[in-house]
């Protein structure tokens, strides 16, 4: 009779063990795939802010100066993503992007409002510049003697 109950035993435990299992292979997997979730964001938000630092950085060349931050807002929001800043002169362009994201499993132990950003800078180099010598520059230098 007793091996008989250690044999029952042994059956119930291995059950209780497969579902322990299951349940951690489970965990494991949602959390791989919320961290799958923020490579996805970085690279859509970095793509974004790239192409719209460019997008502003092309009209200043052009001295199309007029609704740069519409034209970063719209090619931002074609990657699905918010435009959080686009700060621009002369010489550069910075360019903030961020996209919300909606985790299974890190968002019960985070706060509801998880986000991933990336900011690209863009230096606008002009063709008039002295590094592609289309233009000539003359340097005067007054010595006394």
């Amino acid at each position: 009779m007793l091996i008989e109950s250690l044999k029952n035993n042994r059956k119930g435990n291995i059950s209780i063990l497969a579902l322990v299992s299951v349940i951690f292979i489970a965990f494991l997997f949602l959390l791989v795939f919320d961290l799958c979730q923020i490579f996805v964001a970085r690279e859509n938000t970095k793509n974004s802010s790239d192409a719209a630092s460019l997008a502003v950085a092309q009209n200043l060349v052009f001295f199309e100066s007029k609704n740069l931050k519409e034209i970063a807002q719209k090619v931002v929001k074609k990657n699905n993503c918010i435009l959080v800043d686009c700060i621009y002169d002369y010489d550069e362009v910075v360019v903030i992007a961020e996209e919300k994201l909606n985790f299974i499993l890190i968002s019960k132990f985070t706060s509801k409002y998880n986000r991933v950003q990336s900011i690209s800078k863009t230096k606008v180099i002009y063709p008039w510049d002295r590094r592609f010598g289309f233009c000539k520059y003359y340097k005067f230098d007054y010595k006394n003697h």
